[in-house]
């Protein structure tokens, strides 16, 4: 099983900072790490988005969806597990998503 690697504030701060400046080789060496599993820490931490399974996100990180009705208006429209209210509903009561 490979080690976990835990980027520390300072580190995740100077990516945020740097990620479309720098190539990912000069990342990677200031991190610490090779650029996959750079790359794997860009997409993680919602910076960058790469084609390919290999940088997937986990399955855990999706969410979950149910299709309720709604306590509006009673719609079974498909939505975020927890939502009690459609997307129209929502968008009505003046939610930004």
């Amino acid at each position: 099983m490979p080690r976990t690697v835990n980027l520390t504030d300072a580190d995740k701060d100077w990516l945020r900072a740097n990620h479309t400046k720098q190539s990912y080789n000069s990342m990677a060496r200031h991190v610490g790490v090779c650029s996959d599993t750079l790359k794997r820490i860009l997409v993680r931490e919602g910076l960058q988005e790469f084609d390919g399974a290999k940088y997937a996100c986990s399955r855990d990180m999706h969410v979950k969806t149910w299709t309720r009705p709604c306590n509006s208006c009673g719609s079974t429209e498909t939505r975020p597990k927890n939502y009690y209210f459609c997307t129209s509903c929502r968008r009505r009561m003046g939610y930004d998503d």
